[in-house]
């Protein structure tokens, strides 16, 4: 049985690799779970309904320009949906490290948390904003 731990996460977004700032990464896909259970059935009929998909990452905190708060602020103030790609490694798309891509937007944002002497830490996250949800993409 192969394992995999996840030492070298790839995080991208909005053009802005953002990696080497996060220590944990979620990529979550869920479908609605729809009743089809006619009159006379014996047992139920489930099925799948709308897609949902989100991202989430818990960054350190930095300030400098190109970093995590002039990255994630501006896509807190906007309504225009910008790429997210998350990989298991660094290395390129392939079909044994594929990308999980959506459009998204990201509805809140924590630009400071953090107690006496300890990082600073925010969590991001990040909801599907088209109709495509989150694509595997392998090249």
């Amino acid at each position: 049985m192969a394992v995999f731990t996840l030492t070298d996460a790839f995080i991208l977004i909005n053009g802005v690799t953002l990696s080497d700032h996060a220590n944990q990464v979620a990529v979550d896909m869920a479908k609605d779970e729809k009743d089809f259970t006619a009159f006379g059935a014996v047992n139920k009929v489930s099925g799948k309904g709308l897609g949902t998909g989100n991202m989430q990452m818990r960054f350190f905190q930095d300030f400098a320009l190109g970093s995590v708060d002039a990255t994630l602020f501006p896509l807190w103030g906007s309504n225009t949906p910008v790429t997210v790609e998350v990989r298991a490694t660094s290395a390129a798309r392939s079909a044994t490290n594929p990308a999980y891509v959506m459009s998204a937007l990201m509805f809140t944002y924590s630009p400071l948390s953090g107690e006496i002497g300890e990082p600073s830490q925010l969590t991001a996250e990040f909801k599907n904003a088209a109709q495509t949800g989150i694509q595997r993409l392998t090249a």
